[in-house]
């Protein structure tokens, strides 16, 4: 095809969408909510997964053992414990590391308090260790061999705000392919119609152009062009507004969540956009071809 062809069809698919503003707009305002919604459920979808990773290694459990166990015991257990592989790092912490951090966390400010405790440690059986994970979904496994070893007296774990995470982005996936769902069935539809007017209002130019033996790909591709066009711009839009808002939701999020703060560790935009922009342009485009070739097929008769 010659490219003067080329640049015909497209200026005859442009001129189909501003024949038919307003269905083209309703189109174009459709893809974008599909669009939209794909975007932002995926963001938060790739955000969940960076956090959960991110803090894999960082969120852990202390473990604390009963009195009298020496630290040849606690030590015997923290090399169980890094052999499995489940364990990301084991640290022991000493009865005076323990003390000391007590005394920086609930003294600070208040050192005349401690004039009783001079040259003694109250936490002398204290002696624990702060077992980091590997993966997360291991927990439960890893909490039940620990609980099962001897002189193990307590665990600490921060089992709910994983859980919490982990529901949630499930939660998130489901709920995006729903809506997603729904959205396309609805652009398609909406698309349909809009190239269906503008084969009905170039009926008789159609069959004028058949008589003197137009091939039908020259005839079918500016309804093609124009689904695609509307695509393109249903992708733009909706990607734009998430780049532009992405940091000032970040912002909004972390003041209004702030016991959860230190969990929540945000992507960078650009990275989220490598993979966004490339699917979601592919998938727009997809929409507007599916729904020009449906009713091409359907309505137009070559």
């Amino acid at each position: 095809m010659k490219i003067r062809t080329i640049f015909y069809l497209m200026g005859q698919g442009f001129m189909n969408i501003i024949k038919n503003q307003l269905m083209s707009f309703a189109s174009i305002t459709t893809i974008s909510a599909c669009i939209f919604m794909v975007g932002i459920f995926y963001t938060v979808s790739v955000n969940m997964d960076y956090m959960l990773e991110a803090i894999e290694t960082t969120m852990g459990m202390t473990v604390f053992f009963d009195e009298g166990t020496s630290e040849e015991q606690i030590i015997e257990i923290q090399n169980l414990l890094e052999a499995r592989n489940e364990v990301h790092k084991v640290n022991y912490i000493s009865p005076e590391e323990a003390w000391t951090s007590f005394k920086n966390e609930y003294f600070s400010g208040k050192e005349d308090q401690l004039a009783g405790f001079e040259g003694e440690n109250p936490l002398k059986d204290s002696a624990s260790l702060e077992v980091y994970f590997a993966r997360l979904e291991t927990q439960k496994d890893l909490v039940a061999y620990i609980e099962a070893l001897p002189n193990v007296r307590n665990i600490r774990q921060a089992e709910q705000v994983v859980e919490i995470m982990q529901s949630f982005n499930t939660l998130v996936r489901y709920a995006s392919l729903v809506l997603v769902a729904i959205l396309l069935i609805i652009s398609i539809f909406l698309i349909s119609n809009t190239i269906r007017l503008g084969i009905s209002t170039r009926q008789k130019e159609i069959e004028i152009m058949k008589y003197i033996g137009a091939k039908d790909a020259f005839i079918k591709g500016p309804f093609i062009i124009e689904g695609a066009i509307i695509g393109i711009i249903g992708t733009v839009i909706p990607l734009s507004i998430i780049y532009v808002f992405y940091e000032k939701v970040i912002e909004l999020v972390t003041t209004e969540f702030v016991l959860i703060s230190n969990y929540l560790i945000f992507m960078n935009i650009f990275d989220i956009y490598k993979n966004l922009v490339p699917v979601a342009a592919l998938f727009g485009i997809m929409i507007g071809l599916i729904g020009s070739r449906v009713t091409i097929h359907k309505y137009l008769k070559v």
